[in-house]
């Protein structure tokens, strides 16, 4: 065994007499290496699935909306009738944002967790092999063998948290939340860890509630 080898299982805690039959064993961590792993699959399907659904839901009420609108004489107070279309939109618009926001937390939630288990797996040691295995043929940025989430360990590596809530929670609170923000981030850098499919789904419900207050304030300029 090598010194580099040796000096890594000398940081490693002993386990207490009469408790190894209690701990985790490889096999089961790499059983809950593949959950996590389908886990983000999973997480990921779901988020661009119920965006997709909102999209289109939304766009079809709005494309529904436009023609009313074209249709309707102008002074006819009827034409208020269609302003619940433009407040449909709105709601719908926050609650596929929250229902792609739920989805997306549970997506990091596996992914800091993975990055764990296959650091408690030794993945991120390309030398940690048996005889007769080869090194990878492209090495990771971050040691190992398994690509990773650009950013992500560094990500953690900085931020010095307690615990993978926290890192979360901090990780989330420095995306931009606003149009305004994610501009002046652009201009400084892009962020190390971005939550680019959670910023695309807040960016793009919040064109959908500007065009349908833009359509609400059409309806009542028809109707008066």
């Amino acid at each position: 065994m090598s010194s580099h080898r040796a000096g890594r299982w000398s940081s490693r805690k002993e386990p207490r007499v009469g408790q190894d039959n209690e701990r985790l064993n490889r096999a089961e961590l790499l059983q809950l290496h593949e959950q996590y792993t389908s886990e983000i699959r999973t997480s990921l399907d779901f988020v661009n699935r119920n965006l997709s659904f909102y999209v289109g839901l939304m766009s079809a009420i709005l494309g529904i909306l436009l023609a009313a609108l074209l249709s309707v004489d102008s002074g006819n107070r009827r034409a208020l009738w269609l302003l619940i279309g433009p407040g449909l939109v709105v709601w719908l618009a926050e609650l596929g944002y929250s229902t792609v926001r739920a989805f997306y937390h549970r997506f990091i939630d596996a992914t800091f967790t993975l990055l764990n288990i296959e650091h408690m797996l030794w993945f991120d040691d390309p030398h940690w092999t048996t005889t007769g295995i080869r090194n990878p043929l492209v090495p990771s940025a971050y040691g190992g063998f398994i690509a990773q989430w650009a950013g992500a360990v560094d990500w953690l590596k900085d931020h010095q948290t307690v615990t993978l809530e926290a890192a979360k929670k901090a990780l989330l609170e420095n995306q931009p939340a606003t149009p305004i923000a994610r501009f002046r981030q652009r201009r400084g850098g892009a962020a190390s860890a971005r939550a680019v499919t959670l910023i695309d789904a807040r960016t793009t419900m919040w064109a959908f509630e500007l065009a349908s207050l833009l359509l609400a304030a059409a309806l009542v300029v028809t109707a008066f």
